[in-house]
């Protein structure tokens, strides 16, 4: 089904109207639920929880996620590293660094 213009134009109208989701209201689904609660969780880490005894607790709050399930997921929402990560220029006539190659130290040591 194909629309027109117009239709689109109205439709967006529509989108832009409506009003915005109070933050506290937002439904969350079981990742997001345990990225928002990864703090709490690594800190009942440190006074010696087990990852089975929290999931066991997040159950009985009606957070129905398995031992494995929170593992993976507090994984995901740590962040990856401290380090920028480096993106490649999207400009073809950028100069890119030179990569260092391996040296041969037997090459090198017959040339002295």
């Amino acid at each position: 089904m194909s629309h027109t213009t117009e239709q689109l134009e109205a439709i967006a109208l529509k989108l832009r109207a409506m009003p915005p989701i109070e933050k506290k209201k937002q439904q969350h689904n079981k990742q997001e639920a345990v990225k928002v609660l990864a703090k709490e969780i690594t800190a009942m880490q440190k006074r010696g929880y087990t990852l089975d005894q929290i999931s066991k607790v997040l159950r009985g709050e009606g957070l129905d996620v398995a031992t494995p399930t929170l593992k993976s997921y507090l994984q995901r929402a740590r962040p990856a590293s401290k380090q920028p990560v480096v993106q490649a220029s999207q400009d073809p006539h950028a100069v890119r660094p030179a990569v260092a190659k391996p040296v041969d130290t037997q090459k090198d040591a017959s040339a002295l």
